[in-house]
């Protein structure tokens, strides 16, 4: 993992994520001294849909940071055919470098092959988030 843009990056997001909080069913959270906010944003009309998740980060302290990931999803018709979807990093507060290395150690405490680069990846992960953001926004 280089940077926050590498889909590294986000893999490792999406499974601490399903890791920290399976069920999505708070709103914050804590793992390892890092503080989990969650917020979810939807609108569902009769010809598209936008879902938009944000996931702030915060580590307090001394060498202590804040990072924002936003996760967007569109899709269209009566179906809800998904036709973009973007995610993106970005630091709030304090050094990138502390953020990267915060991500890399639960990187590698997550699954050592994963951090070696030897285990398969799949799109199943993203796939599955989509599902996941879909089935919401009908809920509501």
């Amino acid at each position: 993992m280089k940077n926050l843009a590498q889909p590294s990056f986000f893999r490792t997001f999406d499974l601490l994520l399903g890791a920290t909080m399976p069920g999505l069913d708070h709103s914050s959270w804590t793992r390892d001294g890092v503080a989990w906010e969650r917020e979810r944003h939807s609108f569902t009309g009769p010809k598209h849909g936008l879902t938009i998740e944000i996931v702030t980060l915060t580590r307090p302290g001394r060498h202590g940071w804040s990072i924002m990931i936003v996760k967007e999803y569109w899709w269209v018709g009566k179906e809800s055919k998904a036709v973009k979807s973007t995610r993106w990093a970005k630091p709030v507060d304090g050094r990138r470098d502390d953020i990267l290395n915060w991500f890399r150690t639960q990187e590698r405490a997550l699954d050592p092959q994963l951090s070696a680069g030897k285990a398969p990846i799949s799109k199943c992960l993203t796939e599955l988030d989509k599902a996941r953001f879909f089935a919401e926004s009908d809920d509501e």
